[in-house]
């Protein structure tokens, strides 16, 4: 059991504020109405995902309390396009768990392009799965040998996310690895991509160029590139 917790941490540690697998529309119960509320639920509760885990009831509260609705001391728990920091939705109205998931509210920024994209896309039924950001809890997470499955008894939650990462749910990312890969991707456009590859391009360039420089401090050399 403790190797399987080992091996699972190892994976999950490469990456800082993982994203959960997207819960498709009709679990979530996600909805945007005609007066711009979107609702539904980030979370579902002992159902077992693609990579093995299953959530519990009680596994947010701590973050709501710490960070939800009305709290006034670290960074609240948003609702976000695509995981984009850069791209709120709304800070959530209703933010609570119940018997079937957690479930939340909100109501859609206006006058702003990417939130009109969103309201468009959720409603001709393109936009249509949930996800959520968040940390793992190591001293409460736990392997199950029977169910064959990673037990998270508490998460710390950073936002939820109205997701699309492909058109057929088929043909969705399968390993852990890929579904991060693509979600920190999907926070920068192609020309972003280009413009941080064009610039790592030029620094190793330029670090290799440059003749390393030797100091001493308190008699101990330092080498400085």
């Amino acid at each position: 059991m403790e190797n399987k917790i080992k091996e699972f941490k190892a994976q999950r540690d490469l990456f800082k504020n993982p994203v959960s697998t997207l819960l498709d529309a009709e679990r979530a119960k996600l909805e945007i109405t005609e007066d711009r509320k979107v609702k539904g639920y980030a979370i579902v509760w002992g159902s077992k995902n693609d990579y093995n885990e299953i959530v519990l009831k009680g596994a947010t509260l701590n973050s709501l309390n710490a960070r939800g609705i009305g709290s006034t001391s670290g960074n609240p728990i948003l609702v976000l396009n695509q995981h984009r920091q850069t791209e709120p939705l709304c800070r959530p109205t209703v933010l609570q768990e119940d018997d079937y998931g957690l479930y939340f509210e909100g109501d859609v920024i206006e006058g702003v392009d990417y939130a009109e994209n969103v309201v468009n896309q959720v409603n001709q039924g393109v936009l249509r799965q949930l996800s959520y950001g968040f940390n793992y809890i190591w001293d409460k997470t736990e392997y199950d040998a029977t169910l064959d499955a990673y037990i998270l008894k508490e998460i710390k939650l950073g936002e939820i996310s109205l997701v699309t990462f492909s058109s057929d749910e088929n043909a969705q990312l399968r390993s852990f690895n890929q579904l991060q890969e693509r979600a920190v991707l999907d926070k920068f456009s192609s020309e972003q991509i280009n413009d941080l590859h064009n610039l790592l391009a030029t620094r190793a360039v330029t670090n290799t160029q440059q003749e390393p420089k030797v100091i001493e401090i308190d008699k101990s050399k330092v080498t400085l590139f």
